[in-house]
Parts: C-alpha cells; sequence; structure tokens
C-alpha cells in the first residue's frame, strides 16, 4: 500500500469537496461522470510533475472529456488533456527508468502567460489556463 506524500495532498480538498471530483484509488487521477482530470501536484522548487503511461491509458479521448489540472502551490493551471497529450506525450519525449514504468517529465513556467515544457525537449512548450477556484467551481459544478 503506498502512502501519499503530503505534497501530492495540496489542494486535494478542494478537488474533493469543491470540485466534487472523486479521487481513483491513491493517484493523481479524478473523475466525475465521464469527466476524466490528471491532477499532478507540483510542490518542488524546479516546478516539475510526471505523468505516468499507465495514468493516460485510463483515458479513453472518444468517451471521456479529459483536463489536465496542475496544482501548483496556491493556484491552478488547467488545459484540455487530449490537446496537451498529442503535442506533449511523443513517444520521442517519454522516458523510463528500470524502477519506473513509462512517463513524461514536465516543467511548468510561471510567467503571465504560463506554460508547461517538456522536460525531455525544452522546446516543445503549451500554453495552459490559470482559472481562479471560483471559475473552477462553476466549470466542475456545471458537468453534473
Amino acid at each position: 500500500m503506498s502512502v501519499a506524500s503530503p505534497a501530492s495532498q495540496v489542494n486535494l480538498d478542494f478537488l474533493i469537496n469543491d470540485l466534487g471530483l472523486r479521487q481513483v484509488s491513491n493517484t493523481s487521477l479524478f473523475r466525475k461522470g465521464n469527466i476524466f482530470v490528471i491532477s499532478p501536484s507540483v510542490q518542488n522548487k524546479t516546478n516539475t510533475f510526471e505523468i505516468s503511461e499507465s495514468l493516460l491509458k485510463k483515458y479513453n479521448p472518444e468517451k471521456d472529456e479529459g483536463y489536465i489540472l496542475i496544482r501548483i502551490k496556491e493556484k491552478f493551471l488547467m488545459a484540455k488533456l487530449h490537446s496537451f497529450q498529442r503535442k506533449m506525450m511523443t513517444s520521442s519525449t517519454e522516458k523510463s527508468t528500470k524502477s519506473k514504468p513509462s512517463f513524461w517529465k514536465f516543467n511548468v513556467i510561471e510567467s503571465i502567460i504560463p506554460r508547461v515544457e517538456n522536460n525531455a525537449d525544452r522546446n516543445i512548450s503549451y500554453k495552459v489556463q490559470s482559472p481562479t477556484p471560483k471559475q473552477l467551481v462553476a466549470f466542475f459544478n456545471k458537468a453534473k
């Protein structure tokens, strides 16, 4: 049984209580009806996060409305998962180790227009939205 680190628990209560998302096991995957959310927590000095191939395999863009909702400090960054996946998660930027299945690693660049860079190729980046908690509540609660 794995125990989530304190950093990964940041804003978890907001996702569950305010947005009405249901956490799948002890992962960064959340669901609400056909809404599929990968919500990594970035609480380190380098602003990095990872998404595993095994987590992504649970996403079906034909059936699921997918989002990536990055929890960074006290903010949230959001993007549509399907377009993020197509641009940022290519086979050429996929990593793996002996002890870890395939994954992608990303860096969050905080600026006026925040973006996520692929750690394996810094020339690949994706602009993300920075919604307020109030905007997120309105968005996720309209999707019953």
